[in-house]
């Protein structure tokens, strides 16, 4: 008995590429995309931190390896934890960041080598 050509009134060929549509739209959306105002500014600070370019040298790449929002509790000040990935000329480190909300500075939590 042969396999049947329509799986609810859809041909195998439609529904492939009905498939392969949707998965490149899927992809498309859920791009992460990385280059936002916040970001671009604590890309700056990075490669603004005398502690930084003591280790490394110039700063050639600056990546952005994980970013974390945490709220402690209903009344605490929340705060926002980045992880970078510094690449300068004289080797790469990977550089921690913290910003609480409503402070206006930026501190660097941690330098170490990958």
């Amino acid at each position: 008995m042969p396999l049947p050509s329509t799986f609810f009134g859809v041909t195998a060929k439609q529904l492939l590429v009905l498939v392969t549509v949707g998965c490149v739209a899927a992809y498309l959306f859920d791009h992460y995309d990385d280059t936002t105002p916040g970001n671009l500014a604590l890309e700056a600070f990075v490669r603004s931190q005398e502690q930084v370019t003591e280790q490394v040298g110039a700063v050639l790449e600056v990546a952005l390896v994980r970013q974390m929002i945490a709220h402690p509790s209903n009344n605490a000040a929340g705060y926002r934890r980045s992880l970078y990935a510094v690449e300068g000329e004289r080797g790469k480190v990977l550089v921690a960041l913290k910003e609480v909300e409503g402070e206006q500075g930026i501190e660097v939590t941690q330098i170490r080598r990958p």
